[in-house]
């Protein structure tokens, strides 16, 4: 079938097939992490502000080091930073694990450790998306981020489907949380080895060395410069800021509206993981067509009418039922516009591109702590209804933009200007 072709067309090369399998079971680990840690703090003293402190953590690191990470992958090899981003947060999940069953994790512990962790996901992130540059010919680098995304979605379906057969009350064995760390920690067994096949690909020769932050500097004004990348950059932010509240405040709401386990997460993410999937796969074919942009904007604002139906659900499966739109709207948007950073973005600024854009995921942990302080004075429903009402208007600003720059000509020397005949594999 000429769709099904189209949309895993990058399967085509070997060596992409490692990393996307390797890239899905790190995920799987990482997500994990993500869905227990509110919980974990939550359980711990009973409020969202002591969830939102513990993801803190890693967008410290984030901030500390992501721009960096970005510089260090446009200058440096990338399998020695992605082996290293892996193995950085993998070493973390397993100490909160050990942690967790000798009874001594606390919030401040656990803020500390996701830093650390934050840190390897600033080298590994940018390093692993330039990566792709260098494996995957041009015509075929949107189509390769795609399904980079959909490693990642079919990682928040084994996540939480994990976490509800370890750790959920309703469906699960009840081994813990403690347990389900090493069991991730366990999945960088697979990771790792695998990782390690890959070639050491040689980045794209500069013409002329500078230092670190003058490499930075650049980065941001070209990001900054250009009015494709400028738009999907802030946007990226602002729509994955308001994304990610609701992981921040799920445990609370569970408890609290709906009087159940804070720790039953599973079920919901599973709910809102397999809606990403499901979209994810259904828009992977069209990141290389005009349609794109609108389809980005739109994912956009279906992401948003999740977080209302959420704010108003009246029972748990309504709850269920809102996890769908917020789900597919947020991986729909994310797929869509990292493939267009990558396409319009040259190869040489392929890391930095992309670290700025990591900064989104470090934005939204340092303001987790915000969405839980407004939950703990104003109600958890309140609080998402504000951060639909806030990406919404991100959203609208975005299409604002993107009618007024629609027309500039396409940067030369990027994939996104590669004849659209170019795109059968060979």
């Amino acid at each position: 079938m000429p769709w099904l072709r189209e949309t895993f067309a990058s399967f085509a090369v070997r060596h992409y097939r490692y990393l996307w399998v390797g890239s899905m079971f790190a995920t799987t680990a990482f997500m994990m992490s993500f869905m227990l840690l509110p919980s974990v703090a939550y359980e711990i003293t009973g409020n969202n502000a002591s969830a939102g402190i513990a993801q803190m953590g890693s967008g410290i690191g984030m901030f500390l080091v992501g721009p960096f990470g970005g510089v260090i992958a446009d200058r440096r090899r990338k399998k020695p930073l992605v082996l290293a981003g892996q193995a950085i947060p993998g070493i973390v999940i397993l100490t909160i694990g050990i942690l967790i069953l000798s009874g001594s994790i606390s919030i401040l512990l656990l803020t500390v450790t996701t830093m650390f962790m934050g840190v390897g996901f600033a080298f590994m992130g940018p390093a692993r998306q330039a990566w792709v540059g260098e494996l995957m010919p041009d015509r075929l680098l949107p189509n390769a981020v795609a399904l980079q995304q959909i490693a990642l979605t079919m990682a928040q379906v084994l996540g939480p489907l994990f976490v509800a057969i370890l750790v959920g009350p309703s469906l699960g064995i009840g081994v813990g949380a403690g347990w389900a760390y090493l069991f991730m920690a366990g999945l960088f067994v697979i990771v790792l080895p695998m990782t390690s096949l890959l070639p050491n690909t040689d980045p794209a020769p500069k013409l002329q060395r500078r230092s670190i932050q003058q490499d930075l500097v650049e980065g941001i004004r070209y990001v900054w410069g250009d009015a494709r990348l400028r738009l999907l950059w802030t946007s990226f932010v602002a729509v994955i800021v308001c994304g990610f509240s609701f992981q921040t405040l799920l445990p609370g709401l569970l408890d609290q509206e709906f009087g159940r386990d804070p720790k039953d997460v599973g079920v919901i993410f599973l709910s809102f993981a397999i809606a990403g999937l499901a979209m994810n796969v259904a828009v992977a074919g069209v990141v290389r067509k005009p349609i794109a942009w609108p389809l980005m904007l739109l994912m956009g604002l279906l992401m948003m009418s999740g977080f209302v139906l959420l704010a108003a659900a009246p029972s748990y499966w309504v709850l269920l039922l809102a996890a769908v739109p917020l789900g597919a709207g947020r991986s729909g948007y994310w797929l869509i516009n990292n493939a267009l950073l990558m396409a319009n973005a040259k190869k040489e600024f392929y890391g930095r591109v992309m670290s700025l854009a990591s900064l989104a995921f470090g934005s939204q942990a340092l303001l987790a702590p915000v969405w839980g302080v407004m939950a703990d004075s104003i109600g958890i429903r309140e609080t998402l209804f504000i951060v639909s009402a806030l990406g919404s208007s991100a959203v609208a600003l975005a299409a604002l933009n993107w009618l007024r720059i629609r027309n500039v000509p396409v940067a030369a020397g990027v994939p996104a200007a590669v004849p659209a005949a170019a795109d059968a594999p060979t």
